[in-house]
This record gives C-alpha cells, sequence and structure tokens, in this order.
C-alpha cells in the first residue's frame, strides 16, 4: 500500500513539474536509437545534469528541480567530491525491442527509468567500479530458476518506436574523475559479444601467470632462495592485479569469484579496495624482488635505503588514497607515482649493470626484462593521470581497442615482464650453483692444502714431542734415582733394631711418606746409655725433599740432645728441639727466608718403675691399658723451630704416666 502511494506521488509529481516546465524537457532532443547506433555510443548532447554538492537531494526532489538542470558545459569544472544528477532522453528508431543499460567511469550510477506514460522503474546500482557480480555464475542454466538470476548490468529495454527519460545520480571515485558527464549506451546484446575477445586475453594472461606462480613457489621451496620467495610473491599479486584490473567491461574477480556488488570501505568499493591492494602490493614485491635478485643491500646500500623509501610512499598513498575524500587533479595525485618509481629505476638499472660488470651475467635478464615492464608502466600511470595513452592512436578494433585501455596493456606487460624473470629465475639459480661448485672446489683445495700444512705441522710437533719426553724421561729417570736414593739415606737414619730389642715387647710402626721421602719420624735414643731411655716421634713441615732435608735436621739435634745420657725430662728436651732446629735454619734472623718446624712428642721410659714421662708439642700420646681402657694425653698447643718463639704458656710440660705389663702406647703424626 505504502508502495503504490509513493509511486502516486511521483507520476503527480512528474505530470504537474512536466507541465510547468514542458518547454525544458521539449526541448532536449532525444539520442535516436538506430541500426547504425554503434554498440557504446556516447550522446553527448542529449543530456542536462543537475550538481548535488552534498549528495542530499533524492530522486522525488530532482524531480521537482528539473529546471535547474542545465547542458553539460554550462556545470563548470568537475568536482569529485560533488554528486550529480544525469538526465538523458532516448528515442528508438528500431523495429524490435533492445536492451541498453548505461556505463561510464563512476564509483556508484543509480538510475531510474521515466516512460511517456509517467511510469518509473528503478534500475539496479551500476558503476565501473561496484562490482558487476554475474549470478549466473552461481545458478544451475538447465533449471527454471535460472530465467530469473538478474542481469549483471543495470539493463531497461528500449521498446520499438518508444521515447524515454533516465534519470541518473552518480559519484565519481575519487583520484579517478570520468571523462565526460556523459553516460555511455551500451547495447547489451552485441556488446557480450565483444567482449568475448576481451574475456580470452584476461584468460590467457591468468593462465601464464598462475604457471609462472606454481614456478615460483616451487623454486622457492626447492632452492629456499630470498629472491625466489619475493618472485612467487610477485607474480601472485601480478595475477591477483590482472583478476582486479578493471578493463572495457570491470573487474572480472567481482564478476565471477565473488560478490562485493556495492559494498563500500572508506571512500571505496570493495572492488576498489581490491584493485589497491593487488595494485600497490605488485609494484611493492616487485622493487623488492629486483633488490633480491640483484643483490641491491649488499652492494649498494644507498640504493636499497631509496627502495624502502618507495615503498613506504606506496603504503602511505595507497591508505590515504582509500581512506580521505578529495578533489585534488590525478595528476597531482599520481605524480609521485609517476616519478619517484622512474627515479628508484634508474638507480636499480645502473646498479644492474654494474652488477653485470662485476660478473654477474645473469643481471642481464633482469636488464631487459625490466624495459617493457618500464614503459607499459609509464603509460598505464600516465592513464590514471589522465594524458591519453599511445595506444589511442590504434584502431578502435580488435586488439587496438583492448590496448587503448590502460590496464589492459599493463596486464599484457606483466606477463611478459614475468615470464623473462622466470628465465632470469631459472638462470640465477644455475648461476648460483655454479658459484657454489666454484666456492666448494675451492675450499676443496684449501681444505687438501692445509691438511698437508698440518701433516707436516704434525710431524715435526711429534717429532718435538718425542725429543721432549725423551728429555723429561731422562730427566725423570735422574729425579727418580735421586729421590730413591734420598730415601734410602733417610731410611738409614731411622732406629736399627739394635735400638729397639729388649726395650719393649712389641713396637710397631707405619711408616709411609707420600713422596717416597718425607718430614715423618721417629727416633730411639742409644742403646749403650743406661737408665730410662727416650722415644721421640717428629712431624716436620713439608713432603718430599723439603720434609726429608727438615727431617734430617730434627733427628740430628735430637742426637745432640742426647748424645751423653738421657737425664734431660721430655719437656726441657723439646724446648732445645725448638732451639736447634730455629738456629740451623736461620730462623732466628729478622731476614730469615724460611719459616718451618715442626710438631714432635718424647716419651722418657723408665722400665724398673714401670713408668712414662711424656710432653708433647702438638703431638698427643694415646694409652691402651691392658684392661683395654683408652687415654688420651694432650700435648701443648705449639710447634717447634719456627720464627715466632713459643710463649711461656704454651710450653710443654711433663706428664708422668704409669703402665703394666701389657699397656699399649701409641703416637700418630697425621689424622688424629
Amino acid at each position: 500500500m505504502v508502495k503504490a502511494v509513493h509511486w502516486i506521488w511521483v507520476v503527480t509529481s512528474l505530470w504537474f513539474t512536466g507541465y510547468a516546465h514542458a518547454l525544458s524537457w521539449d526541448e532536449l532532443t532525444p539520442f535516436e536509437v538506430t541500426a547504425s547506433t554503434p554498440i557504446i555510443a556516447a550522446p553527448a548532447n542529449n543530456l542536462l545534469v543537475l550538481v548535488d554538492p552534498q549528495g542530499t537531494i533524492g530522486f522525488e526532489e530532482a524531480l521537482q528541480r528539473k529546471a535547474e538542470f542545465k547542458p553539460a558545459a554550462e556545470v563548470g569544472p568537475f568536482d569529485a567530491r560533488h554528486h550529480y544528477w544525469i538526465m538523458q532522453k532516448f528515442a528508438s528508431r528500431l523495429s524490435t525491442d533492445k536492451n541498453f543499460w548505461l556505463e561510464g567511469l563512476w564509483k556508484y550510477v543509480h538510475s531510474h527509468v521515466i516512460r511517456a506514460d509517467g511510469s518509473v522503474t528503478t534500475l539496479k546500482t551500476a558503476g565501473f567500479f561496484t562490482g558487476k557480480y554475474s549470478a549466473l555464475s552461481d545458478v544451475n542454466p538447465f533449471l527454471p530458476s535460472s530465467a530469473k538470476a538478474p542481469s549483471r548490468e543495470a539493463l531497461f529495454t528500449l521498446y520499438k518506436g518508444e521515447e524515454l527519460t533516465v534519470l541518473s545520480h552518480a559519484k565519481s571515485f575519487p583520484g579517478f574523475p570520468p571523462k565526460s558527464l556523459v553516460l555511455s549506451l551500451v547495447d547489451n546484446e552485441r556488446y557480450l559479444e565483444l567482449r568475448r575477445f576481451g574475456l580470452y586475453t584476461e584468460g590467457a594472461l591468468l593462465g601464464i601467470l598462475v604457471a609462472l606462480s606454481i614456478f615460483g613457489w616451487y623454486s622457492y621451496v626447492a632452492n629456499k632462495d630470498r629472491a625466489g620467495l619475493l618472485y612467487g610473491i610477485w607474480i601472485s599479486f601480478s595475477l591477483f592485479q590482472i583478476l582486479t584490473l578493471m578493463s572495457q567491461d570491470g573487474s572480472h574477480f567481482a564478476e565471477f569469484m565473488v560478490n562485493i556488488n556495492e559494498r563500500y570501505i572508506g571512500v571505496v568499493t570493495f572492488v576498489g579496495l581490491h584493485f589497491n591492494i593487488a595494485a600497490y602490493g605488485q609494484i611493492t614485491f616487485y622493487f623488492l624482488f629486483a633488490s633480491a635478485y640483484l643483490q641491491i643491500a649488499r652492494y649498494f646500500p644507498k640504493t636499497q635505503l631509496l627502495i624502502y623509501v618507495l615503498i613506504t610512499y606506496f603504503l602511505t598513498h595507497m591508505l590515504l588514497t582509500m581512506s580521505v575524500e578529495h578533489n585534488i587533479n590525478p595528476q597531482w595525485v599520481f605524480a609521485g607515482n609517476a616519478t619517484l618509481p622512474v627515479i628508484v629505476f634508474l638507480f636499480l638499472y645502473k646498479a644492474a649493470l654494474e652488477r653485470y660488470r662485476q660478473g654477474m651475467g645473469v643481471a642481464i635478464f633482469w636488464l631487459i626484462a625490466s624495459i617493457p615492464y618500464f614503459i607499459f608502466r609509464l603509460i598505464w600511470i600516465s592513464g590514471l593521470m589522465g594524458f591519453a595513452s599511445v595506444f589511442s592512436y590504434l584502431p578502435e578494433s580488435g586488439i587496438g581497442f583492448l590496448l587503448q585501455n590502460t590496464n589492459v596493456s599493463q596486464s599484457i606487460a606483466l606477463c611478459a615482464e614475468a615470464m623473462i624473470m622466470a628465465l632470469a629465475v631459472i638462470s640465477r639459480n644455475v648461476w648460483i650453483q655454479k658459484e657454489l661448485a666454484k666456492s666448494m672446489d675451492l675450499q676443496k683445495s684449501l681444505v687438501e692444502q692445509q691438511n698437508k700444512v698440518l701433516e707436516e705441522t704434525v710431524k715435526e710437533r711429534t717429532k718435538e714431542l718425542a725429543e721432549q719426553h725423551q728429555a723429561l724421561d731422562s730427566a725423570h729417570q735422574m729425579v727418580l734415582g735421586s729421590v730413591n736414593y734420598a730415601s734410602r739415606l733417610q731410611r738409614s737414619q731411622l732406629p736399627r733394631p739394635l735400638r729397639i730389642d729388649g726395650r719393649f715387647t712389641s713396637f710397631a710402626t707405619i711408616w709411609e711418606p707420600r713422596d717416597t721421602i718425607g718430614g715423618d719420624l721417629y727416633w730411639l735414643s742409644s742403646s749403650q746409655q743406661s737408665g730410662p731411655f727416650v722415644l721421640a716421634v717428629a712431624d716436620c713441615t713439608g713432603h718430599g725433599v723439603p720434609g726429608a732435608m727438615l727431617s734430617l735436621l730434627v733427628s740430628n739435634s735430637l742426637e745432640r740432645i742426647y748424645a751423653n745420657d738421657t737425664s734431660e725430662d721430655p719437656a726441657k728436651a723439646l724446648m732445645s728441639l725448638d732451639h736447634y732446629v730455629r738456629t740451623g735454619l736461620n730462623q732466628d734472623r729478622s731476614d730469615s727466608e724460611s719459616d718451618d718446624g715442626c710438631d714432635a712428642a718424647i716419651l722418657r721410659i723408665h722400665r724398673e718403675q714401670q713408668t712414662v714421662e711424656f710432653a708433647g708439642a702438638k703431638l698427643g700420646l694415646f694409652h691402651v691399658s691392658a684392661q683395654g681402657v683408652v687415654t688420651r694425653y694432650q700435648a701443648s698447643r705449639c710447634s717447634l723451630g719456627y720464627q715466632s718463639r713459643i710463649e711461656d704458656k704454651d710450653k710443654p710440660k711433663v706428664q708422668t704416666i704409669a703402665y703394666q705389663a701389657g699397656d699399649t702406647f701409641a703416637i700418630v703424626t697425621d689424622g688424629l
């Protein structure tokens, strides 16, 4: 009910406004469609335009303000931020009905067909960047439902002998303004046959890039090469760019693969988003691939820095293009896209020549392949900036008609570049293998030479070691002989059995110097003396030769103390030993270099009285009675012979011990 009231209001508005401004509508000559009308007609003299700066005018308001419509020449400079209402008249001079659609380089076009009886038909959204998804790609053409599938175009039927008006609301794409305000009239049936040539061409290009993309990724997986990786990414973006580039009839990615009709992000449609990502990604990875292929970062770091600056510019430009609504002249918008790549390309080309002179033969492939790519890219950029393409001078038929679209020419250039660079990647891999083989041969030669040098060195070192070993062995035998001789001397100064026999029920010693000779000793007074006899045990500082030398001094000192008799008690004997050791080593002088001495214990044994007089300097005495009772007698806390004299409180004292037959006494020098 609401929809019916809406259209009754529209028809009434058409009636009254048409009556009030009949002269304006009647003066606009309709474009006559005849049998000789071209497939794509541009009726430049058969339209009126109303500027809508804010995009707030609706269809009904546009009808009411149609007296404000002006010829396109009187509208003034085009502003990409504005919306435009375009009114066109068409008159059929055909003998049959025909389907048409309107086309132009617009972001979107909303058209309304007004027939002579006042009826209005609103068409689906059209426009170069809207998507134009083909619903027929999702249906079975043998099913009845396929007859209801909508066309990819905003079709309207022009009946034979009919005259009608089309009122369209159009908005341009920032940076890509239409060349004129004229919406071209396209014969749908005849154009379907014309576009097949473009589809075949694009299909061939896509087939080439699919094969090269597979090759690129296989090359990377096989060789793990950075240049191969970037080549694969670049070819993939090239494939995506050809899919998303708008040829004469739009983006085939949005026609056959994804339905993104009338979807927007920022100031662009989803078609424009995919187009921008593909285009900027392709050129970015082209320069990265060229850099890796020619090893620019290693040999020309300043040129590599320029490449990074260019990539930063591309990313910034892409984001601004998709997010900022502006009315800047395309020549200024894409000036950087035209000049900066040329500058970087010239530096790259110079670097490639240098690499070729340095011996990188495969650089010739990039030098050759980059020329057509560079030329076609300049043609493409010049087209974006509004300049006429060199292909515009070709006849508008066949391949000339396709090449007049700069997107198609760039797609061909991409394929040419990709095919040549595929050969370059193969040749580079072969070159790398040869360089690796040379390097391996060189390394093998170096290793062989080093092995020879090492063998000679080993022989020399072995000879030296053998000589040194022989010298060391001789020295060792000499030292060993001296030590063994010293050991015999040290053993000979220990008490002989003559001094031991008859004095003890049993007498046992464990004398095991760590280094064959050492500083431990035991001493027994002469058996020629009557009265008590003396047993002494000493532990001199040091091991080996130093300890043995000191033990001789201690042994001689004891012989000196008890040379005549054994009347001196053990405590005084220890103090005498302290004196003899200190003076014997000159340690009683302030300039003495040594500070050595010994620990000692002296026992004076009275057999008739069955008593033992004991005094010790850090060596104690163990007494085990016949009943098994163990008594330990502590020694004084002093050592003998050192530079520091013994204080009175630490001087040894005599301890008298009674014993019985069967008792055992033990003295140890280490561990207890």
